[in-house]
């Protein structure tokens, strides 16, 4: 009896020791499948010769700029969670934001995101507007799109040229909405495809095409007025032409949404300028001073209050200038405010704009002649429409 006692012991001990084991090989592969990867990746490229100037990754710090690399090599694939780094030392939502603002094709991304911990892993989980097929759609048709500007645009010589006609293309095939209803007027598809976009929209779409062109550039975000009073929020670009940093308000320069009547007010401007309207810059822009690639000065179009006569030429030069370039408008910028009152009483009370008119084309019977224009008094420009 007492040796079978015995056994029976023994056999207790031994499935004791053989659960233990097999607790522990349990919690091994539990620790194991819980435990953080070892990440490694290739860090994004930004800047020439890129396709992208990603401004908000180079402002993040390294911790931050890790996490933005992982959730970069995964986010266009649209998974559901992406596994990151721990987030010692950083802030979530400056790393989505820059993820957002320097990649302008992300447009399947929705406004959060969050972070989800299981274990010792940590989860990125973003929000997603639509779903991965309906995305390489949307996605293949803006980039081939906008590859075709690009293209289109890479014919001219000069940074400023190749500038001006992507400026331009986006505004005569762009209509202004800001219906939130349709998801697209923020993003690039909406401006480049459906043709209907917000200031996001068409910002993002001019931010896109520029660095296909190699050309420096960044999303601006901050607020801005038409009053002067009331200021919401809004989107625009900074853009380096030649060397030398400005401020480009696409949005802005295309006024109507009916007539879609093409303006450069707000074409490479400098920041006091742009402040006039605009305030709270979110970014840390450098101060922008120089006028060599202003639309107006580049154009040949910042008088002087001279004389009559010469007003007249001026114009006339500026006129033709427009029409050979397409315009259905002539822009003209005064180097004063007097200057300003002084060209609006030559032009249209002395008669100066009728006779600059009938000498370039624009009009054949003066008494029955009528010229619209608009004025804006805090740039001092006229732009009159053809």
């Amino acid at each position: 009896m007492k040796n079978k006692k015995v056994r029976l012991v023994a056999i207790v001990v031994a499935v004791v020791i053989l659960a233990g084991v097999v607790s522990l090989s349990l919690l091994n592969i539990l620790s194991n499948v819980l435990k953080p990867a070892d990440f490694s990746f290739v860090e994004i490229p930004s800047g020439e010769n890129t396709g992208y100037y990603r401004y908000s990754y180079n402002e993040l710090n390294q911790n931050e700029r890790n996490i933005y690399n992982v959730i970069l090599q995964s986010i266009y694939n649209m998974p559901e969670r992406i596994e990151v780094p721990a987030l010692e030392d950083g802030d979530l939502l400056k790393i989505f934001e820059a993820i957002s603002y320097d990649n302008p094709d992300l447009f399947c991304l929705g406004l959060t995101s969050t972070l989800q911990r299981e274990g010792q892993k940590i989860y990125f989980v973003p929000d997603y507007i639509m779903t991965y097929e309906e995305y390489s759609t949307k996605l293949s048709s803006a980039r081939s799109i906008a590859n075709t500007i690009a293209q289109q645009a890479m014919a001219y010589s000069t940074q400023y040229e190749q500038e001006l006609y992507v400026h331009d293309y986006i505004i005569n095939h762009c209509t202004y909405n800001s219906n939130t209803q349709n998801t697209n007027v923020n993003n690039m598809y909406g401006c480049l495809v459906e043709g209907y976009a917000s200031c996001e929209g068409y910002s993002r779409a001019f931010q896109y095409i520029m660095s296909a062109l190699n050309i420096d550039n960044r999303l601006v975000t901050g607020e801005a007025s038409d009053d002067g009073i009331t200021y919401i929020g809004h989107m625009w670009n900074f853009v380096v032409i030649d060397g030398k940093g400005y401020f480009v308000d696409v949005t802005w320069d295309d006024p109507s949404s009916e007539n879609s009547v093409l303006q450069h007010t707000y074409f490479n401007v400098t920041t006091e300028q742009i402040l006039l309207r605009h305030a709270n810059i979110k970014q840390p822009i450098p101060f922008c001073n120089d006028t060599e690639s202003n639309f107006f000065h580049k154009e040949g179009a910042v008088l002087s209050k001279t004389n009559a006569d010469s007003l007249k030429d001026s114009l006339e030069t500026i006129i033709l200038k427009s029409k050979y370039r397409g315009y259905n408008s002539a822009e003209i910028k005064f180097d004063s405010p007097e200057a300003l009152s002084w060209a609006i009483e030559e032009f249209f009370t002395n008669g100066v704009v009728y006779r600059s008119y009938q000498i370039t084309g624009l009009l054949k019977d003066e008494p029955n002649a009528q010229v619209y224009y608009s004025v804006n008094e805090e740039l001092n420009t006229i732009c009159m429409y053809f």
